[in-house]
């Protein structure tokens, strides 16, 4: 049965919601932020239970998405250098 890798909403920062100055007077999107995908396995390899499998960067800062499950990476379902939010499934791995 194959597991989903879902990018966890904890992982992306959201914007604070104050203002600094006089000249910030759009409104302030709250919603978490989004990121571009790097694999570190290809499909196929086996991976653990908590290894990091593909990283994303999120405003130049890189965060961990890792492994829900040991088995093997059945299919990516945003490839590298794509767009992620929190909440979207990347990839599943197949675990036995």
């Amino acid at each position: 049965m194959a597991k989903e890798i879902i990018v966890p909403e904890s992982l992306l920062p959201k914007p604070q919601p104050y203002r600094n100055c006089e000249c910030m007077k759009q409104p302030i999107d709250l919603t978490a932020k989004k990121g571009t995908i790097t694999w570190l396995v290809e499909v196929g390899e086996a991976v653990k239970e908590g290894q990091t499998v593909c990283e994303g960067e999120v405003d130049k800062k890189i965060v961990e998405i890792k492994a829900p499950v040991s088995g093997i990476l059945k299919e990516i379902l945003i490839e590298d250098e794509h767009v992620f939010k929190a909440g979207d499934v990347v990839g599943y791995i197949e675990n036995k």
